[in-house]
């Protein structure tokens, strides 16, 4: 399952886990990109089933929709690849509130719903991983980022704790900290 699935590195991340995979979920906000990355990824992947939910991640109850999904369809992702995420630039003083809420809502707190919601599976079965995607930013923080790369920091740090806790169950976790990325 990729979350972020519609453009830039979560649309990559499907292209390149296409040839190894027979089931594929992609989840985004623009239902008609997915659908668009969908039929693409079929037509060149034909052994692949792909499965999209449009969802806004900011919102808990499109994230509960999208694991009440999952579980009436008895889906447990062998991977989890939190790529959704979202910046803003700016000095923090005079950012946007509801810019840096949805920022936080999605960079943390989706990203830690849905491990939380899908890692017990994986617990039980005992294998999975998960794929966080952070940024250089969690490393170095740059003014005019501030918020971003502290919620680019947890995604990092939660990333590091868990692959620990979660090592001796066959699940393994990593961060990716990419440096900038062209996307939409």
């Amino acid at each position: 399952m990729i979350t972020g699935a519609s453009a830039g590195l979560g649309e990559e991340f499907a292209f390149q886990l296409a040839p190894r995979v027979h089931k594929m979920v992609l989840v985004a906000r623009r239902e008609e990109r997915l659908a668009g990355i969908a039929d693409r990824l079929r037509e060149r992947f034909p052994h692949v089933a792909v499965a999209v939910f449009s969802a806004d991640l900011t919102l808990p109850s499109h994230r509960e929709q999208l694991v009440g999904l999952l579980e009436q369809r008895g889906f447990i992702p062998d991977l989890l690849v939190n790529n959704a995420g979202m910046g803003d630039y700016g000095e923090f003083a005079n950012a946007d509130w509801g810019k840096i809420d949805a920022m936080l809502q999605l960079n943390v707190t989706a990203l830690t719903h849905l491990t939380h919601a899908l890692l017990p599976r994986m617990i039980k079965r005992g294998y999975g991983a998960v794929v966080n995607v952070s940024s250089l930013a969690s490393l170095l923080p740059m003014p005019d980022f501030a918020a971003y790369a502290a919620t680019k920091a947890y995604v990092t740090s939660f990333s590091e704790a868990l692959r620990i806790e979660v090592r001796e169950h066959g699940i393994s976790v990593l961060a990716v900290c990419p440096g900038p990325v062209h996307t939409e």
